[in-house]
Formats: C-alpha cells, sequence, structure tokens
C-alpha cells in the first residue's frame, strides 16, 4: 500500500483525476502529500521557495499565487515575500453607487476600441468582464484609467530613490505633485469641470536636491479615447525661467532620469488605444502588497538617513531596491493584462497584474524590443481616506527594477485623494511656473 500512495514516477494529473476515488487519492498522494499550511508572517525567500511550492495560504498553493517573473526577482534578485491574510477592501460609497448609476450607459466600440457614455465610476464592473470577450482587456485598462480616486490626486511628499544593485543607494529627487481630474470627479461636486476635451491634468515640480530644484512639467491630457490628440506636455527650465514644449511621444519617455517611463506611472497611464493590442490573458490569484504600512515617507528623518526617510524600501542589503522585509503580501485576485505598445515605444510588452473588485496594479512587467525581460515593476498600495473623507485604494510606493542594468528607481510618497480647496486653476501651465518659480528660490 506504501508503493501505491508514493510511486517512483509521478503519474500525470489527468491520469491521477480520471481514475476515481482512488486517481483522486492518488493525486493527493503524489501533489500534497507532505504539504503544509503555512502561517502568517512565513516569508518566503530564495532558500526555501522550491520546498514551499506545494503548501498553502488561504487555500491555495504559494506555486499558484507566485508568476513566473515574481518567482524570477526572488531566485535572481533576492526578494521576499512575508505572507498575510487578504483584507477585504471596500471602495468608497460614492465610486459603488456611480459604478450601478452609469456603467449600464457605457458602450464599447470593438471597431476602434473606444468608449462612449462613462460619467464617473467603473466603466465595467467583474461582472460585465467576460474572459472569453476578445476585447476584455481593453475594458480592464479603461476601468484603470478612469478616475478612481475622487476628483483629485495629492502626490504627497513623493520622491525618487536612485538605487544601484551592487553599490545601493545613489541619490533621491522629491517633487511636489498634484493630478487633477476633470471628469468622474467624486468630491461632491460637479461630476465634469470644463467643456469636456480635457480628461486630466498633472504637474510635477522639483524641490529637492537645490540643483534640480524648480525643474518642473505639465501635462494635460485630451478626452480623445482614440488617442488621436496626443497630450500637451511642457518643460519648465528654471535657467531661463521659461517652458517649452514637449513632443507628443513624451509619454514614453523617462521621468527625469529615472528607471520609470511617464508611461509607467502606476505601471500603467497610457489609454487603452494608445497601445496597438491589450490581451486579457487570465485572471488569477496572487501574492500583492495591498495593505502597506501607513508611513512611506517618514519627513520627520533627515535626507541624510534614506532608509529611515523611505522605510518601506529595502535599502539595508543587495540588491538595494525590493520592498522592505516586513511589509506585507497578500492573496489578492487579478486579471493579467498583456500589452503591446506601438513600435516606437521601448518595449515590446508589457504585462500588469490588476485587483478585479476595482482598478489597481500590484505587480507588473516589460520585455524590450527584442523580447527579453527588462524591468519589474513592484506597487505598494493601501486603502486611505483623503482629506473629504473620500475612501480610495491609492499606491504609495513603486518599485520600477531595471533588472538588464541593475539598477532601479523607487518613488514613495504619502498619497492622498482630494485634497481640500484644490481647483481646477490650481493644476495649469501657469501654477507650474508660479510654484516652479517659487521652488527655485
Amino acid at each position: 500500500m506504501q508503493k501505491i500512495f508514493r510511486p517512483a514516477v509521478r503519474p500525470s494529473v489527468r491520469q491521477l483525476a480520471t481514475g476515481g476515488t482512488l486517481g483522486l487519492m492518488l493525486l493527493f498522494a503524489a501533489h500534497g502529500a507532505n504539504a503544509k499550511v503555512l502561517e502568517p508572517g512565513f516569508i518566503i525567500t530564495k532558500d526555501n521557495l522550491a520546498s514551499i511550492k506545494d503548501d498553502t495560504f488561504e487555500g491555495k498553493t504559494i506555486a499558484s499565487m507566485i508568476p513566473e517573473k515574481l518567482e524570477w526577482m526572488i531566485t535572481n534578485y533576492g526578494l521576499t515575500i512575508k505572507i498575510a491574510h487578504s483584507k477585504k477592501i471596500e471602495m468608497d460609497p460614492k465610486y459603488v453607487e456611480a459604478t450601478k448609476k452609469w456603467s449600464k450607459d457605457v458602450k464599447f466600440n470593438p471597431a476602434d476600441r473606444t468608449v462612449t457614455g462613462w460619467k464617473a465610476g467603473m466603466l465595467f464592473p467583474p461582472e460585465a468582464i467576460k474572459m472569453d470577450d476578445p476585447n476584455a482587456g481593453d475594458k480592464v485598462i479603461w476601468n484603470l484609467r478612469a478616475a478612481t480616486y475622487g476628483a483629485t490626486m495629492d502626490l504627497r511628499d513623493i520622491a525618487w530613490v536612485f538605487l544601484d544593485a551592487k553599490k545601493g543607494y545613489e541619490r533621491v529627487q522629491a517633487f511636489q505633485s498634484r493630478r487633477y481630474y476633470m471628469e468622474g470627479r467624486l468630491d461632491g461636486g460637479p461630476v465634469s469641470v470644463g467643456d469636456g476635451d480635457v480628461s486630466q491634468k498633472t504637474y510635477f515640480v522639483a524641490h529637492y536636491p537645490q540643483d534640480i530644484r524648480g525643474l518642473g512639467t505639465f501635462s494635460m491630457r485630451y478626452n480623445q479615447p482614440d488617442s488621436a490628440k496626443p497630450d500637451d506636455s511642457y518643460a519648465y527650465l528654471k535657467s531661463v525661467r521659461r517652458t517649452r514644449r514637449l513632443s507628443g511621444g513624451a509619454w514614453m519617455d523617462p521621468i527625469g532620469g529615472t528607471d520609470q517611463l511617464y508611461d509607467d506611472w502606476d505601471i500603467w497611464d497610457a489609454w487603452p488605444t494608445k497601445y496597438t493590442q491589450n490581451k486579457l490573458i487570465e485572471k488569477r490569484w496572487v501574492l500583492a502588497i495591498a495593505h502597506s504600512p501607513d508611513v512611506s515617507v517618514d519627513t520627520t528623518q533627515p535626507w541624510s538617513e534614506p532608509q529611515k526617510r523611505f522605510p518601506r524600501i529595502n535599502m539595508a542589503e543587495p540588491p538595494f531596491a525590493n520592498p522592505a522585509k516586513d511589509v506585507e503580501w497578500e492573496p489578492r485576485e487579478v486579471y493579467v493584462v498583456e500589452g503591446t505598445p506601438p513600435a516606437e515605444h521601448p518595449y515590446s510588452k508589457k504585462v500588469a497584474y490588476i485587483e478585479v473588485d476595482f482598478p489597481r496594479p500590484y505587480l507588473g512587467y516589460a520585455l524590450d524590443r527584442k523580447g527579453e525581460f527588462w524591468k519589474m515593476f513592484i506597487f505598494q498600495n493601501r486603502p486611505d481616506t483623503g482629506d473629504d473623507g473620500y475612501k480610495a485604494v491609492m499606491p504609495v510606493v513603486g518599485h520600477i527594477i531595471d533588472v538588464k542594468r541593475g539598477h532601479a528607481t523607487n518613488w514613495s510618497s504619502n498619497m492622498k485623494s482630494n485634497p481640500k480647496g484644490v481647483k481646477d486653476t490650481d493644476v495649469s501651465l501657469n501654477v507650474l511656473e508660479e510654484v516652479a518659480t517659487g521652488a527655485g528660490r
């Protein structure tokens, strides 16, 4: 009997599954006899990953919750994962109500992959996204790119830390930034502002260190679902106190000297139609960071102590670019979307892992033009409450890791939704110049 339950050569899953009761018993013996149920707080490392793949957590095997590129990061890039029980996340009642009220009016046009009829909330709730729908990938990305933060996103205390995988900390650049949504606004005021031509506006102004203080950018995304009209983007040059217009392809350019493209903001920042194709690959469970600790940037700590100032980044040991070891990962159900960028884009493919219940990306990766693994994106998120009480799930730390170059640029922010008193005119080219001039002094 012992030999029956521990065969020298494991039969295939199909053979076992079709063998009736005995087959199921053999299936358990072959694949789960030595499996354990892991406890919260267990840390997955490159040294133990192979031995725990069949172990389970919340009824799922560890192997099933670690995608290929995440496994690569564990085995080749020193990533560790401290597991925690998943917690239910509730979106703000205004967002839920807007989805119920207006999603039924949203129409998708397969001919040009555009949408019409959206006002606020989620365009395509989970029950409207079908795995056999050839346009499902576009619909998931449309959900992501519609306003989910209420009305205004305050990128509070945002800073990029530059890290060499072998040598560690290099430098930091800190900015003041806001993104103002012109449509889909959920702050108690009008759902849309303006004449409908503009979808959103964003500015960045550097304030640290001194050599970049006062440099800034402003971008305006037009409400053109087919992406026919490129974003307007401007850079402020403090040396001449002038702004200059950037090319329409700026969305594919790096943010300053970082490893992150503007298109990588929030892992995926472009309209779906900027990409030639977006394919929904699967729906699955992954380990992800959905409840990052409350403080992402400790402003009480000096710039000279980057590990203390940015406590959610592991700068204590090589390769220096991963989430801090105390940050917890939990099982989340996600859509996996593969995007094909246009030929002039630096990437040949981008893949994003996006929460099923609400549009929030946790993980992603990009391939270079040769189809080789180039960049890994690990984003830390957390539920947060805005200044006006609006509940949103905010990206608060982004690990953008260039695995080919052995370099990373990790940003951190104590991000908030709906800061009080912000108006349409407070996020504009004129304000960029005013803020940048003030920061440059």
